[in-house]
């Protein structure tokens, strides 16, 4: 990923930055955000009735189920504490949305001893798979994919002796 910070009208690797505004008011017509001052925001009350109406960045790669980043989880002690590493997942993913509502888990999908996590932006999987790093140890893998707007974390810790 590049660092973007502070510049404007840039290039971007991210399929679904448009380089455009959206007329304002816009309401996502599938999640109910308001594109209001130049971003997409939780409404905070209903919108306006005149609102246009768009797809938000989110829900058209949920759409697409075209994640931005994808956290994969694995090793014997996931399976002793998996609740409470989804939670712990589930509950970074609502602090970041707070601010940044666009930032969303697009799935949650557990297997044999394992669990895939997609989100709608690089960032996000970065925040999650360092949290489950911080407050689980283990090791954690970051593979930025060149030219695409894109990461995967591996993240694994196995029990002692198991």
């Amino acid at each position: 990923m590049r660092e973007r910070r502070g510049q404007v009208g840039h290039e971007t690797d991210n399929p679904y930055y448009e380089g455009r505004k959206y007329p304002e008011p816009t309401v996502c017509e599938r999640c109910g955000l308001l594109y209001r001052d130049g971003r997409w925001q939780h409404p905070g009350s209903s919108p306006p009735k005149d609102a246009h109406r768009a797809l938000c960045p989110a829900c058209r790669r949920e759409l697409d189920r075209y994640p931005g980043g994808i956290l994969h989880l694995s090793g014997s002690y996931l399976s002793e504490k998996k609740e409470e590493i989804i939670n712990l997942v589930r509950n970074q993913e609502e602090e970041a949305n707070k601010q940044r509502p666009l930032q969303r888990i697009l799935w949650i999908k557990e297997g044999k001893g394992e669990v895939e996590i997609a989100t709608t932006t690089p960032h996000l999987a970065m925040r999650l798979g360092r949290a489950v790093h911080s407050a689980h140890k283990g090791d954690l893998e970051i593979q930025t994919l060149r030219d695409e707007y894109m990461v995967r974390l591996f993240w694994r810790r196995d029990l002692k002796g198991g």
